[in-house]
């Protein structure tokens, strides 16, 4: 009956039947893991279709980026705890039990096969009394835990962001059945052996060390009333049940690439995130080189593309995140990943028959219609999916590839954006029928031109909105003043500033956006530009993040940065109190695209009488005000994003919503009037809160 003998604690082949009968579970473990192979080869053969990965950077620091988000976000699950707690201790729970229950099948196998070979004593099979204590309550214990958490949120709580009942339930269902076939295998062992006196290894004062497996012997044995004989049929059963199990889940994941699957590909797709900086997208190779330009087929997207849609995992986390969703627009992040998924599958097959120099087919459905350019169109690029997606997939990137499609090739995108385009070949700046200069905001305020002094310690690059809007204009006023109060020596170019080509670039004109960064690199050259500091969060990200890929490397700080670095110095004195309760809003390209959070916060924290008050959604969580991705430039019918994100302040009821953002502040200033309270609720910029704290009050 014995295969091995049967040390304290979990045995291995115990009553499986004739013996080395356990050879026959490694050819079935051997035949699912390659049955999973297969299935891994053809997913790869897929991805092969993709374009190659550009910018994947060296590999020393991936490897370190690598071992850090896989420490915080995977191990440590810090991205699905911060969300969303409930699931996130879910998955937890989930995660650490099959991790758990993996090593210790996976060191029980090892100490098998070194004693009965090798004649080898692994380290541990001395301690298999305590570690079967561990297997049992971090593993087992765990796993059960995140199990009957997962049901009750799927059919009790239901929430909206959940579409996958069909198929979670089989996976579901497979988990649960390993766990419970397995403690009741050990269940039945120890109601066999440790408790039975009559056993030659009758020993209940071991039989408790693995809690759960002892209460399902105590159940076998005492409520149920079973014989040693029933006890030992019944593990045989289970045994075999059990391994069946395991293989059908191999062979399952292999078969439908699903969730089970996800635990291979989700480390591979973090692995190779992209080494950009978060706030750049990815550069268009030699324009003049291309056959097409941006993505209308699964073979223009690259092969990263394409394996990070097979590590969605469909759990709605970035549709919840997403100002669009929230707003009533078509735009689902979770739902273009898996319609980006469909449509490669259905392409695949098509693309793999091809012979070597056979030109493909036109899809049936072109990629950006199966996706639907509304839905295209309705992306803030806001990155808020990009933060809150547990396994790293960059869907901006998918996003903005197919805007170049529409535009670069058909040129087709929304009228007012096309109008905004034109302004920008035209004039350099997006404001399509503004009749103000670069220069008219400077009028009483004796601001310098590089073009007259380049010898300055900072250029202050104004950006179009404030340049031209005429309430923005009031931070270019602000920051001037401030720059002055602080005695910095500073310039600005005046009518030689042209857009940076941020809403060229993410309307999906990247021609556009070459030619404007390309004047700029040169420009800026030519003056020997030391440091720039920008008021613009976008004119900030493209300068920081993107110029680079052009060759134009330059010192560039936001506004809210810079200014804090002058207040620390006390080269700007805060002392007028400014009463009042301020609610900070996050932009999007100043907080998730480059993690300035700190700074402005800093800022408002030096003026004397502002209390800071933060809104439920701020900071990696903070929320859209609508005008990015060149969303300024569109149409927004139905609930518009700053009408959401205007709610969120008023919600704190502060007096003073702070903003560190030209984009923003005109947003949120039509959401505090569409909201009937602009008598009582204000928009500030934090420039003009410390050009108010820091001007000395006249005298009467």
């Amino acid at each position: 009956m014995d295969v091995q003998e049967l040390l304290p604690g979990r045995a291995d082949f115990w009553n499986i039947g004739f013996p080395f009968v356990g050879v026959f579970v490694y050819v079935v473990l051997i035949v699912a893991l390659a049955s999973l192979a297969v299935g891994m080869y053809s997913r790869i053969e897929v991805w092969r279709l993709g374009q190659p990965m550009t910018d994947l950077g060296p590999w020393k620091p991936r490897v370190k980026g690598f071992i850090s988000r896989a420490t915080k976000d995977i191990f440590m699950h810090r991205r699905f705890l911060k969300k969303d707690l409930y699931p996130g201790i879910m998955h937890f729970c989930l995660f650490w039990g099959a991790m758990f229950l993996l090593i210790a099948t996976s060191i029980s196998a090892i100490e098998d096969n070194l004693h009965q070979w090798l004649h080898i004593e692994f380290p541990t099979r001395g301690f298999r009394v305590q570690a079967g204590f561990i297997w049992d309550l971090a593993g087992g214990g765990l796993a059960t835990i995140g199990v009957a958490m997962a049901f009750f949120r799927r059919y009790v709580l239901r929430p909206p962001r959940l579409n996958t009942l069909f198929e979670d339930p089989i996976i579901l269902l497979v988990i649960l059945s390993l766990i419970v076939t397995g403690f009741a295998v050990e269940g039945l062992r120890i109601g066999a052996t440790e408790l039975n006196p009559a056993s030659t290894f009758y020993n209940p004062d071991i039989a408790i060390w693995s809690p759960i497996g002892f209460a399902f012997a105590k159940m076998f044995t005492g409520l149920a009333g079973l014989s040693v004989s029933t006890l030992e049929s019944l593990h045989f059963l289970m045994w075999w049940s059990h391994a069946a199990i395991v293989a059908f889940a191999f062979a399952y994941g292999a078969i439908r690439f699903n969730k089970l699957t996800h635990m291979i590909v989700a480390p591979i797709n973090a692995f190779f995130i992209s080494a950009r900086p978060k706030g750049a997208l990815r550069a268009m190779p030699n324009l003049e080189t291309l056959d097409r330009f941006g993505a209308s087929d699964t073979t223009d997207l690259t092969w990263k593309q394409l394996l990070s849609y097979d590590a969605c995992t469909n759990c709605g986390r970035c549709q919840d995140a997403c100002p669009a969703w929230a707003s009533g627009k078509p735009l689902s992040p979770r739902k273009i990943i898996q319609d980006l998924r469909a449509f490669t599958e259905q392409r695949a097959p098509v693309l793999l028959e091809l012979k070597e120099g056979e030109e493909a087919p036109p899809p049936e459905i072109p990629m950006v219609d199966y996706v639907t350019q509304d839905v295209l169109w309705s992306c803030t690029t806001c990155r808020a999916c990009m933060e809150a997606c547990p396994v790293f997939i960059e869907h901006i990137d998918s996003i903005v590839d197919m805007r170049r499609y529409l535009v670069m090739e058909q040129g087709s995108l929304p009228e007012t954006a096309m109008n905004a385009l034109q302004s920008l070949e035209q004039r350099g700046h997006p404001w399509r029928g503004t009749t103000s200069t670069r220069t008219e905001w400077t009028e009483g305020l004796d601001v310098p031109l590089m073009s007259e002094d380049s010898d300055v310690d900072v250029l202050f690059w104004v950006g179009c909105t404030a340049a031209l809007d005429q309430r923005s204009q009031r931070m270019a006023r602000s920051m001037a003043s401030t720059l002055k109060l602080a005695g910095v020596k500073f310039a600005i170019l005046g009518m030689e500033e042209n857009c940076t080509g941020d809403p060229a670039r993410r309307l999906g004109n990247e021609y556009l956006f070459i030619t404007l960064a390309e004047q700029n690199i040169e420009l800026l050259n030519s003056y020997n530009v030391k440091k720039i500091v920008t008021i613009c969060p976008h004119c900030f990200n493209s300068i920081k993040n993107e110029y680079p890929q052009l060759g134009g490397d330059f010192e560039v700080l936001h506004y809210t940065q810079y200014v804090n670095e002058l207040i620390q110095q006390g080269k700007i004195k805060l002392l007028r109190t400014i009463e009042t309760t301020m609610a900070y809003h996050d932009s999007c390209y100043l907080g998730r695209h480059n993690d300035v959070y700190d700074d402005p916060r800093q800022v408002a924290s030096a003026i004397p009488g502002l209390k800071l008050i933060e809104m439920d959604k701020c900071r990696e969580n903070g929320f859209c005000c609508g005008a990015g991705g060149g969303r300024m430039w569109m149409d927004e019918p139905g609930t518009r994003v700053s009408d959401i994100r205007t709610q969120h302040f008023l919600d704190t009821g502060a007096e003073t919503l702070g903003v560190s953002c030209p984009f923003c502040i005109q947003q949120l200033e039509a959401g505090i009037q569409t909201a009937g309270v602009s008598d009582t609720r204000k928009v500030k910029d934090l420039l003009e809160l410390v050009v108010e704290s820091a001007t000395p009050e006249k005298p009467n």
